[in-house]
């Protein structure tokens, strides 16, 4: 796969501090070409867990939009309230880019490790921190630490969620690193790693629709 984004959306606003990884437009457009007849249909649910100011969910939504319509809803999860500025921007630059085609995104500060209710969904896409603490050098900066490290929960609680928030027939996809991805095999083999973007390896999840 080539690592120059040849579909472009729109340029995000972003904390200057942390600046988003370009896998995450890159796993947006795969999912996309993989789902586009799925976006299309009414009613159809999506979430983007660790959602920073909501790039992968928006790039998804972008290339839908675009080219068909997109008559759904998405759910943006993210735990920093740092980001939620920019998310709005996000979704005021790119609603103008669709003035006839009202955005249904949905913002929610919440910390998926301690959600009580799961609501079901579609589809879940995920850009989350590539870092277990103690694996790599921590930044002076809490902010860009809670970006790249899994601190305010665990890899598990993130895998046990998106299992649970999944419809019956539900996919899931989200990036994670080679070392990250063998512990995860070695726990959960329902997993697998149908493809790469930019050498980062895209876990994905289907919840069977025969699950009791």
């Amino acid at each position: 796969m080539s690592s120059i984004n040849q579909y472009p959306t729109f340029q995000y606003s972003q904390p200057n501090e942390y600046h988003f990884s370009h896998d995450s437009v890159f796993l947006a457009r795969e999912v996309y070409e993989r789902h586009t007849d799925q976006l299309a249909q009414s009613g159809v649910q999506v979430l983007d867990v660790c959602a920073g100011c909501g790039i992968v969910g928006m790039d998804l939504i972008f290339h839908q939009m675009k080219e068909k319509s997109f008559p759904g809803e998405v759910d943006f999860l993210e735990v920093q309230q740092v980001y939620h500025s920019h998310f709005l921007k996000n979704k005021e630059i790119m609603q103008g880019y669709f003035p006839d085609q009202p955005l249904h995104f949905n913002w929610q500060q919440q910390n998926y490790a301690q959600s009580g209710e799961y609501k079901k969904y579609d589809l879940i896409v995920s850009n989350p921190p590539y870092f277990i603490v103690g694996k790599g050098a921590l930044s002076p900066s809490e902010f860009k630490n809670r970006c790249r490290f899994f601190i305010d929960s665990d890899w598990q609680s993130l895998i046990q969620f998106i299992k649970a928030s999944l419809k019956p027939g539900g996919q899931a996809y989200f990036l994670v690193r080679e070392d990250l991805k063998n512990a995860m095999s070695a726990q959960f083999a329902e997993i697998t790693y149908p493809f790469q973007v930019r050498g980062t390896w895209v876990g994905h999840i289907y919840e069977s629709k025969n699950r009791d």
